[in-house]
């Protein structure tokens, strides 16, 4: 499971396994306390190299946690800022030249999919779709339903 805590990136690249991690206070599955459980790597867009984030385990109940920075989404690179641009913005202006259009075309077929599942709004609607999936907890552009 994915803790998402309020963090800087480009401090935990600068900093590496050295960051200073604040640990959360109980597992949010059964509420026991987390140990610390390691490092995973993971990539981010405007960084060259992987960076260091922090796994805890429950010793209760077995689940793994991995800490993830707010600003992106659980097994995405790009910042929710960015996708969100992307997704704005095809419509009027199309692909963004900064990313690969492979990257961009599969948020877009994944997010009129779920818009289309969850919402059956027309495509005049789709952009306030984005907003309301976010509103329900949902990652717009994810396959997972």
């Amino acid at each position: 499971m994915v803790i998402s805590v309020d963090v800087d990136v480009n401090k935990i690249a600068r900093f590496g396994r050295d960051f200073f991690w604040q640990k959360p206070s109980a597992c949010p599955h059964c509420g026991a306390a987390l140990w610390w459980h390691g490092f995973v790597l993971a990539y981010f867009d405007h960084l060259p190299q992987a960076v260091f984030l922090r796994r805890l385990r429950c010793p209760r109940c077995g689940a793994v946690h991995r800490l993830r920075p707010k600003a992106y989404w659980s097994r995405f690179r790009s910042t929710i800022q960015i996708i969100n641009q992307t997704i704005d913005r095809f419509l009027s202006q199309g692909w963004q030249s900064e990313l690969p259009g492979s990257r961009q075309l599969q948020w877009w077929r994944r997010f009129c999919a779920k818009a289309r599942l969850m919402i059956g709004f027309g495509w005049e609607h789709f952009l306030d779709a984005f907003d309301l999936l976010v509103g329900w907890g949902q990652i717009p552009v994810s396959s997972v339903v």
